[in-house]
């Protein structure tokens, strides 16, 4: 018997435009097409400011949503009631879509006015002016977030096996985004419930999958 292996439509990693032409949209389109609209604090100092930690709330959302998914597709909860097809288009819309959120998230703080970033200071980790330990965590968990997301394409080269083994990355990934958005973020403590949260469902996921592994094992 084969295994059914469904096959992206279109190119996925065009998901990660998604966000950025979306928040360009929002900060340089909409205030000059609609000049009427209460939106002065997209030009005010800190407007770099309420857009890079916007988005990367977002981000870390979809990341965890797309661990979680990928998870629950690992346990076999989620192939039961989801088809194969759809599972997968979710799974890498999701990568996708919080890659797309991070470079947004790290290219808007170019245009920030309190700290003076280039380039490097966004892709190269712990170069960073400010807290570059933990945001330096936050870059490896990006360039993390890109590998396993492009691994998709290689999964018939280097086999099911080998793909599985570095698809695990996602688990460092999510730790590293966890402990970047907690200790970078300025207003974690508002944002407590959802590091609280999605770090609970994917501890409980993880646990679930060794326990249940370890059954079959038997």
């Amino acid at each position: 018997m084969t295994t059914y292996q469904p096959q992206p439509t279109r190119p996925q990693w065009l998901l990660w435009l998604i966000p950025s032409l979306l928040f360009t949209l929002i900060w340089w389109v909409l205030p000059v097409l609609l000049p009427t609209l209460p939106v002065d604090w997209l030009t005010s100092d800190k407007a770099a400011w309420y857009l890079t930690r916007a988005s990367g709330t977002v981000g870390y959302l979809l990341l965890a949503g797309s661990t979680i998914w990928g998870l629950l597709l690992s346990t076999r909860l989620a192939k039961k009631i989801v088809p194969p097809a759809v599972s997968l288009a979710m799974h890498n819309t999701l990568s996708w879509t919080a890659i797309g959120a991070t470079v947004f998230h790290a290219a808007v703080l170019l245009f920030d006015s309190y700290y003076v970033y280039t380039p490097a200071d966004l892709l190269i980790p712990f170069l960073h002016p400010y807290s570059p330990l933990w945001v330096g965590l936050g870059i490896i968990s990006f360039y993390i977030m890109l590998l396993t997301s492009l691994s998709f394409r290689w999964r018939n080269r280097i086999g099911q096996k080998n793909w599985r083994k570095l698809h695990y990355l996602t688990f460092v990934a999510y730790l590293f985004t966890t402990l970047h958005g907690w200790m970078a973020g300025t207003d974690s403590l508002q944002l407590a419930n959802m590091f609280v949260g999605s770090s609970v469902i994917v501890l409980f996921l993880t646990a679930y999958r060794i326990i249940t592994a370890a059954a079959k094992a038997k």
